[in-house]
């Protein structure tokens, strides 16, 4: 009787949660963040704050309602992520939340629609986040703009939620990056038991049993150390392929994820 009644409030929940991201998002950008503009010095910082701050709360709100439950390890270099390109895999839909709940001030590259969007487009603009669709050059010049400000830049190198079971397929825009920036990676690991709004699952498809999250954050990663003087294609390329590699054996449990500053393969 109680499991029944368990999955139909986390259907009920789940369904509150997602409109407050879109509602509290538009409400948010409609009231809050245009006063913090009305401040001299940079506002963009501050919007970030209150972004922080109020996916903190959300997280929080999430365990509270008892629609998951969260496990950590390594949060103090979240915290101290600044000029760093925090890098993650992509299990869920949440993960962005999650990150940025831990992160007091982050950069996402973001879909350009987000930028027309009624709902969260005024949140994006006024916290200054990347546009995906600017040219190779102003990516990188907005990139490093941001990181040599201590902000940590959020990068999901498989382009895309996982596929629950599937191999990881790392993109190679996040070390083209690395390499031209000369900013850290910050490698972090997340998972998600049983798996939930994974790609192409449905909201309101919640899984048996309330999911566990796991988000493990290893050391900085030195970009010019595991790259050497390699031309930039090769270093991006070994730096790809290296993470992507270590990626797979943490997720298979054969180490501990994630050791401090090394990336097999690379």
């Amino acid at each position: 009787m109680l499991r029944p009644l368990d999955h139909a409030w986390r259907v009920v929940a789940t369904g509150l949660a997602f409109a407050f991201i879109f509602v509290g998002g538009g409400l948010l950008a409609a009231t809050v963040l245009p006063c913090l503009a009305l401040w001299p010095g940079d506002s963009r910082q501050r919007s970030q704050r209150v972004i922080h701050l109020t996916f903190r709360f959300y997280l929080a709100t999430l365990q509270a309602i008892r629609l998951l439950r969260l496990e950590t390890e390594g949060l103090d270099r979240l915290a101290d992520s600044g000029g760093a390109i925090v890098v993650a895999n992509h299990p869920s839909l949440l993960d962005v939340v999650m990150l940025m709940a831990f992160i007091p001030r982050a950069h996402c590259i973001v879909k350009h629609q987000l930028w027309t969007s009624r709902l969260l487009g005024g949140l994006v603009r006024r916290a200054g986040y990347i546009r995906n669709d600017l040219d190779g050059e102003q990516m990188v010049a907005a990139c490093r703009e941001n990181l040599a400000r201590g902000t940590a830049l959020i990068v999901f190198p498989e382009g895309t939620r996982s596929r629950p079971g599937a191999p990881l397929r790392f993109q190679r825009g996040f070390a083209t990056l690395a390499v031209l920036t000369g900013a850290p990676v910050l490698p972090v690991l997340i998972t998600c038991d049983p798996p939930t709004l994974t790609k192409g699952e449905a909201w309101w498809t919640v899984p048996a049993r309330r999911p566990l999250f796991r988000l493990l954050v290893g050391a900085r990663l030195d970009t010019a150390a595991l790259t050497g003087s390699a031309p930039r294609a090769l270093a991006a390329r070994r730096l790809t392929r290296g993470l992507e590699q270590q990626y797979a054996i943490w997720l298979s449990g054969q180490t501990s994820p994630p050791p401090a500053g090394v990336v097999t393969g690379a």
